[in-house]
């Protein structure tokens, strides 16, 4: 009779295999029955695994406050920071969502900008936020930073900017939602009136965003004279590998 051969594999579940170098051999990974895990971007198998995070306030229905006189573009301003602090794993975003808690005074023409840089750029200012891994069984800590809020990053001439555009013509209204999606099928353009109190549903379609180790990506809002700051309640995840 034959021997019995059968390919093993190194049982990775409760925690996550180390990365492997360009060109050097890696073990098969297997789930806790033996089945071989392949490279997979499902978000239920990320969450599992140990490796997908949320990021929001810290209360609910305690809204955090922007940078007040956002009354244009400035690399130097920024609602949204993520920096990798991993040595070799790749952060990636999948989806912001931003809801309007307090309008702000004036502003019109509200947009965003999304720039990508080769270093750590938080200065100053911003609440910081401790995402969590949504699964409690493995509980891992997110290997980043994180702020959100008036933030200030420096300057510098790393950045590129990954994605752009208008969101509204007109002064944000509270209870507004913004929604942007990272690398997944194009959402609905058009804003969506809520209410008849001019509430508005936005969604945006983004680029993949990957912030490398030791990088950092800065989400920033603006608009044209905008005086007084907004607050904001916000979701973002992301996951890790």
């Amino acid at each position: 009779m034959a021997d019995d051969v059968r390919t093993q594999n190194e049982v990775r579940r409760d925690t996550l295999p180390g990365t492997n170098a360009d060109g050097a051999l890696g073990y098969g990974r297997a789930n806790r029955y033996g089945e071989q895990v392949n490279y997979n971007v499902d978000r239920n198998v990320l969450a599992d695994e140990g490796s997908y995070y949320v990021a929001t306030n810290a209360t609910p229905g305690t809204a955090i406050a922007s940078v007040a006189s956002a009354d244009g573009y400035d690399d130097t301003e920024a609602l949204f920071y993520l920096g990798n602090t991993h040595a070799s794993k790749h952060v990636y975003m999948d989806y912001l969502h931003l809801v309007v808690k307090v309008a702000g005074a004036n502003g019109t023409d509200f947009a965003y900008a999304i720039d990508v840089a080769t270093e750590a750029t938080w200065a100053s200012g911003g609440t910081a936020i401790t995402p969590v891994d949504v699964n409690r069984e493995t509980n891992n800590t997110a290997p980043v930073t994180c702020y959100f809020g008036a933030v200030v990053t420096t300057t510098g001439t790393t950045e590129k900017l990954m994605s752009h555009g208008q969101l509204t013509t007109v002064i944000k209204v509270i209870g507004d939602h913004y929604l942007f999606t990272f690398g997944q099928p194009a959402l609905a353009p058009a804003t969506t009136i809520m209410e008849a109190g001019a509430q508005h549903s936005v969604q945006r379609s983004c680029p993949p965003i990957v912030i490398p180790p030791a990088h950092a990506m800065s989400f920033r809002d603006f608009c044209t004279s905008q005086s007084g700051a907004a607050q904001w309640q916000f979701e973002a995840g992301f996951w890790v590998r």
